[in-house]
């Protein structure tokens, strides 16, 4: 009777403990999975990542109503000023949009001192907007993903780094070579808090992509997510 009592006590237990688990992986999986969110009449997804980047609106989608076979240009600008709005990012202005075969790239920069502030992309299959992933996440020290992290390091530069625009470009077009790409690096270089983005051309000067160099290690990122450039318009 006694080693009954034992077995049905230790069977009990690790029921419990089963079900423990099973609420802590819910818990978990509820804080790491996308969520949705209603803000302003807006249908939003909210990514996990860095709190200060997600504060900033960094990694948060919005979906909009757009009319995807009839999306041009001004609607894009339109979309994007909302957004800028709608997260809060004041004194934020968009200076160029360029339209790809998979979404549109959006350029925003700070009024007051002309340095770069967000890249953003407008998926034009799903009709949604948000932050660009790539360099604007990972290097971007004032507006991305670990934003918060050094907030000292971004108030320091002040936009001033190691590399400048002509090692930059400089940098860009030996890794073009090194990779075989048929592509150079241009002329035209945005530069943001802590790397500078090139637009890529070919030989007769037509814009091809772009890629990202790291302004303080020299590390180039392509962006390999926009497919074939169609066209480009500043503000």
């Amino acid at each position: 009777m006694r080693h009954i009592k034992k077995f049905l006590i230790a069977s009990i237990m690790l029921i419990i403990i089963g079900a423990l688990g099973l609420i802590a992986t819910g818990i978990v999986s509820g804080l790491s999975a996308p969520y949705g969110i209603c803000k302003n009449g807006k249908s939003y997804a909210l990514r996990s990542g860095n709190m200060m980047g997600t504060m900033r609106g960094f990694n948060l989608r919005q979906k909009t109503d757009a009319d995807l076979k009839n999306i041009g240009f001004d609607e894009v600008n339109k979309i994007a000023r909302q957004y800028l709005n709608d997260i809060g990012l004041k004194n934020i202005k968009i200076s160029e949009i360029m339209e790809f075969s998979n979404n549109f790239y959006i350029v925003t920069i700070e009024e007051d001192t002309g340095i770069g502030a967000m890249e953003l992309l407008f998926d034009k299959t799903r009709s949604v907007i948000f932050p660009e992933y790539g360099p604007n996440m990972m290097w971007n020290q004032k507006y991305g993903m670990h934003s918060g992290i050094r907030p000292r390091f971004a108030a320091k530069y002040k936009g001033n780094m190691v590399i400048d625009e002509e090692k930059a470009i400089e940098t860009a077009d030996n890794y073009l070579s090194k990779e075989g790409r048929d592509e150079f690096a241009g002329h035209e270089v945005h530069k943001y808090y802590g790397y500078y983005t090139i637009d890529t051309e070919s030989k007769d000067g037509t814009t091809v992509g772009m890629l990202s160099v790291n302004g303080f290690t020299g590390r180039v990122w392509y962006h390999s997510w926009h497919g074939t450039f169609v066209e480009k318009i500043e503000y």
